[in-house]
């Protein structure tokens, strides 16, 4: 699958399980948030980042990079998220499991190891 693909592939994941959970879910246009998605239920507005965490072969482990790149072929960008850039972070895994952690709750800003067992209590 194409790295867009692989997004696209999570939020739809994301999308269907807060659905199936009794959220309304609501899409910006656009691409220039922070967060992928806002979810509401019981009248509280929630800001939802999205990932797809890749295999990596030569580990064996899923990886979410936790950063947004950009640019072009003149330069390249990297923009980190910020502590009060959204609620919760849902992964959704190569091996087809997803998660979702509080933003808060996340200490690492950098690369996720998302089958670490500190992030069993987040699966889904």
């Amino acid at each position: 699958m194409l790295t867009k693909q692989k997004g696209d592939t999570a939020l739809g994941m994301a999308i269907a399980y807060f659905l199936a959970n009794d959220y309304e879910v609501c899409l910006p246009i656009g691409d220039k948030r922070d967060y992928d998605l806002v979810i509401e239920k019981n009248n509280r507005l929630e800001r939802v980042q999205v990932k797809y965490a890749g295999l990596y072969i030569q580990t064996n482990d899923c990886r979410a990079s936790l950063r947004v790149m950009g640019g072009n072929q003149s330069f390249n960008t990297v923009k980190w998220y910020s502590k009060d850039a959204f609620e919760y972070l849902f992964v959704y895994t190569a091996r087809g499991e997803s998660f979702l952690i509080p933003w808060k709750d996340l200490k690492i800003r950098s690369v996720l190891y998302i089958e670490s067992s500190i992030y069993v209590t987040y699966k889904l």
